[in-house]
């Protein structure tokens, strides 16, 4: 979050934000790290995960570019900001925030060629096993919110099955499962990888 308060401080003379979304199922939970950035630009929090359904996002922190008229410019791209993060999702975060620069300032294209975006596209639309995930996923959303716990978490269990490395599936469900995504997630992160899948997605060639 600091690194997006800078980039807002920086660009919002000109006509330039960031809208931060949490995807968490309480509430409460989320609101703490939010205000402790104390971020200058609105942040918000998604109890129902209806950003990333709409968006195709599949992991965290995904970013979305959209102009003034509402229209998706650059599609998502999963970027990290710290060292080692950036180096396991292949973005360089200098490199990433000098193009929002010129995007911003410069009205530079948000995307180098018109195969970057069909590939930026491409690499986040879902195969059939994931749709079917999150399917299994809103289902059991749905009988969690009505008190059908036993009946919600067979359906979390199967949308995990289906798409392991859906990190919104895997720790969105988490605490609905009786888990802590803060400490449960990472040695099942663990075991994901092992079992051959990437849990971020670089551009395909």
């Amino acid at each position: 979050m600091p690194v997006w308060q800078k980039i807002y401080s920086e660009l919002s003379n000109y006509n330039f934000t960031v809208f931060s979304v949490m995807e968490d199922k309480n509430i409460d939970d989320a609101r703490p790290w939010i205000e402790g950035a104390n971020a200058e630009f609105p942040c918000t929090i998604d109890t129902k995960h209806i950003v990333s359904d709409l968006y195709n996002m599949f992991n965290v922190p995904t970013i979305v570019w959209i102009d003034e008229s509402g229209k998706i410019v650059r599609p998502n791209d999963v970027v990290v900001m710290n060292e080692s993060g950036a180096k396991l999702v292949k973005v360089d975060p200098e490199e990433y925030i000098q193009k929002i620069r010129n995007w911003v300032i410069n009205d530079s294209s948000p995307v180098s060629s018109k195969d970057e975006f069909i590939k930026l596209k491409n690499q986040r639309t879902p195969a059939d096993k994931e749709q079917l995930a999150r399917a299994e996923f809103a289902l059991g959303q749905w009988l969690f919110d009505n008190k059908e716990i036993s009946l919600a978490g067979n359906h979390f269990e199967r949308a995990t099955e289906l798409s392991p490395a859906d990190i919104m599936i895997q720790r969105g469900t988490m605490s609905m499962r009786g888990m802590d995504p803060m400490k449960d997630y990472g040695p099942i992160a663990g075991e994901i990888i092992q079992k051959g899948f990437k849990l971020y997605r670089p551009i395909r060639d």
